[in-house]
């Protein structure tokens, strides 16, 4: 008779040492920074003259209605005034009886132009990765105090345009430790960091099940492998209301 597989409930420590949460510090990496690190909410007001000015030579650079140069095709006839309604369009919530979350684009205020085309100049600008190149000078140490005003109001465009951006943007977002940049809880969305972490543990232990064919995984080897799938993976619909403020 066939003797059944017994169960090995241990996880050996060479695949899982006792040390594995704290080294790679994943209590604060997963739960404590995402949840504490959120940026206060900030009112809109207008750009200044001096965030302006810096901000001018960035859109330049990525040709985003501004040029040192004329440029075939129609001028935009007033980029600080589009990038104002654009970051007006992005910093409005929806009223809490309707869930929250995000306004929608027809929700702008007439007095900031039609809102499909304040949408069409965010989309485009995001194709040519304004959004990043924002995202990257605030999130440095040496960013300038003027545009350091101005991080709530990027993180609230740059998370407007996750999926037109996708992955990398929210690899960005963590790696800068702007959670606000992102459109829910960091433990929600899909992490190839995380991944280069557990990938090893998960692949070790099937190797092991597979070597010590006379045992199988336990319940709580098995549950340990989903929940780092699932850590990994996020969650497969990301709802409005779990947008930060």
């Amino acid at each position: 008779m066939r003797r059944r597989p017994r169960f090995d409930p241990a996880i050996p420590p060479e695949i899982l040492p006792p040390d594995f949460a704290t080294r790679h510090d994943l209590h604060n990496y997963l739960y404590l920074r995402p949840t504490f690190g959120l940026l206060r909410p900030q009112p809109w007001a207008p750009l200044t003259d001096a965030e302006w000015a810096a901000l001018r030579p960035i859109l330049a650079e990525h040709g985003c209605g501004v040029a040192d140069h004329p440029r075939p095709g129609r001028p935009m006839a007033d980029a600080r005034a589009r990038l104002d309604a654009i970051f007006r369009a992005v910093t409005l919530k929806r009223p809490r009886p309707q869930g929250g979350g995000r306004a929608a684009w027809n929700q702008l205020p007439p007095e900031f132009g039609k809102a499909d085309t304040v949408s069409r100049t965010y989309r485009r600008w995001c194709a040519a990765d304004l959004w990043m190149r924002l995202l990257q000078v605030v999130g440095a140490e040496d960013c300038p105090e003027v545009l350091a005003r101005l991080t709530h109001r990027i993180c609230c465009a740059f998370r407007r345009g996750i999926r037109l951006m996708g992955l990398r943007a929210i690899v960005l977002a963590r790696r800068l430790r702007l959670y606000s940049a992102l459109p829910a809880p960091s433990f929600w969305l899909p992490d190839p960091d995380l991944s280069e972490i557990y990938m090893p543990v998960i692949l070790a232990l099937l190797r092991h099940a597979r070597e010590h064919w006379g045992r199988r995984l336990g319940q709580a080897n098995l549950r340990l492998i989903a929940s780092m799938h699932r850590a990994m993976g996020g969650r497969a619909r990301i709802a409005g209301w779990m947008e930060p403020p």
